[in-house]
């Protein structure tokens, strides 16, 4: 007592972490646990909980000082050897509110530079290494930046996106399979049971979300809403509301429901990808609207979710409503609605054109007027004085493409997803899983709506006054198929 220690586990598994001894992840509930204090101290002000966070700090310090001093700093390295969670990350945030320079420098002991080394010289080494040990390290390298400026850390996170996105993702936006990386552009052979860890998912979104905050390249918002999409939106029993799996299965024929872990349940499963699963779920909207300041303060629109911002710097309010997509209607229609408490204020909006998009077909008016053409990949920018009247749409053709895996081996090259705008489709079949697309190069020929009369009988997640729900969760289907002639 009185140690600043706090988990819910003896300290000894410290000493064990220590002794390089079997004992699993004991910093990772560490984490979470100063996380979660520090987060009661930013978000509700609860200054004991700040204590209870300085008061871990100084232990762990002391606990690594030791280790350093009586043994060596490569006995402190090795000893990071399993997850570690976010742990740089959370002590560069405590070091913005304490300027305790004993929690920068721990902060700094966990910045693995067996790790953030290979990405500081842009290698693409990453193979083997555990991917969700490794991808919060580059969160802590992102926070690493922000509080000491230093551009090394922010060319690491852009570097490691960067090969994530080039080598190590599936058309979901997810990575890793049975939690580690694999050899780089040699993904086909990888399609199993065991890919996309659902908690790797969550922290690349956060990667994502921090390298669009520091440079509004569109391409970081379209990845965010690929992952978002398929890698969150999925994980979750649409029936089962809290019933999560662990890994999303990309191979042939299989089913979420057979992975090694399968579906967890509602009150008995506590896995890491349930805390992740719950936190996702919980912030479905927090990258959505992203301001920036300035004399003509603006708004970044970069995810399009039916949703409503009090966007006070521009004394307006901002309201998205999205119009149910259809198979047998191929756009994308998004509704703007503007409530102005005054109008002599000039602000900016910025709309992200997704990259998915096509310029034939996409439009946009503004209370009815033709803004002229789009460019996909790009923002639509409109400063004005708003007022309550008025009303912006947007109009984004939506079409069936396939997209190759990340393999460049000429074996693999008919191995490809299918996707209609940002969503990966998954085929569902008893039979053959390979895609015949005959004499055609075009996937509309092979791929064709069902007609809507057969829609009749479907309904969705949410009640439709007593009509009866159907949901796919459990048959077997395929997000990659080999395209055969």
């Amino acid at each position: 007592m009185g140690t600043g220690y706090l988990s819910a586990f003896p300290s000894e598994f410290f000493d064990w972490v220590e002794a390089i001894k079997p004992v699993w992840a004991p910093y990772y509930t560490i984490h979470k646990i100063m996380q979660g204090l520090l987060d009661q101290y930013t978000v509700a002000g609860n200054s004991k909980a700040l204590d209870m966070v300085v008061k871990m700090a100084n232990y762990f310090s002391d606990r690594v000082k030791n280790v350093i001093q009586k043994y060596s700093i490569e006995r402190h390295w090795e000893s990071l050897n399993e997850e570690t969670g976010g742990m740089n990350d959370v002590l560069y945030q405590l070091y913005t509110i304490t300027n305790d320079m004993k929690h920068l420098t721990l902060a700094h002991l966990f910045d693995k530079p067996c790790f953030l080394g290979l990405l500081a010289v842009q290698a693409d080494s990453i193979s083997g290494f555990h991917s969700n040990t490794h991808i919060p390290v580059v969160i802590g390298a992102q926070m690493r930046y922000e509080v000491t400026g230093d551009p090394l850390y922010k060319q690491i996170a852009t570097f490691f996106m960067d090969t994530i996105n080039s080598s190590h993702s599936y058309a979901t936006g997810g990575t890793s399979a049975g939690e580690f990386w694999t050899y780089p552009k040699h993904l086909a052979e990888t399609l199993s049971t065991e890919n996309e860890e659902s908690c790797t998912t969550y922290n690349m979104l956060k990667i994502s979300r921090n390298l669009f905050r520091w440079t509004k390249e569109i391409a970081y918002a379209d990845y965010y809403e690929r992952a978002l999409i398929n890698g969150v939106l999925s994980i979750q029993r649409g029936a089962d509301p809290g019933v999560m799996i662990y890994m999303l299965p990309q191979a042939p024929g299989h089913s979420k429901a057979v992975s090694y872990h399968g579906w967890g349940t509602k009150d008995d499963s506590f896995w890491c990808c349930y805390g992740t699963g719950i936190e996702s779920f919980s912030k479905l909207g927090d990258s959505i609207y992203f301001e920036e300041k300035g004399d003509t303060p603006a708004l970044n629109i970069i995810q399009y979710i039916p949703s409503t911002f009090n966007w006070k710097a521009a004394g307006i309010t901002v309201t998205q409503q999205i119009k149910t997509l259809s198979s047998s209607d191929l756009y994308l229609q998004i509704s703007l609605s503007i409530s102005a408490k005054s109008t002599n204020q000039s602000a900016k909006l910025n709309v992200r054109i997704p990259s998915w998009t096509f310029a034939d077909g996409a439009g946009a008016t503004l209370n009815d007027k033709d803004l002229g053409s789009l460019s996909p990949g790009s923002f639509l920018s409109i400063t004005k004085q708003w007022n309550s009247e008025d009303h912006l749409s947007l109009r984004f053709p939506i079409r069936l493409r396939t997209e190759a895996i990340k393999d460049d081996r000429p074996e693999y090259a008919s191995l490809q997803a299918v996707l209609f705008g940002p969503f990966v489709l998954a085929g569902l079949s008893t039979g053959d899983w390979d895609a015949k697309a005959g004499d055609s190069s075009t996937i509309s020929d092979w791929i064709t709506t069902v007609p809507s009369v057969y829609n009749s009988q479907l309904g969705t997640p949410s009640g439709l006054n007593g009509a009866a729900r159907h949901l796919q969760h459990n048959h077997e289907g395929s997000f990659h198929a080999d395209r055969t002639i």
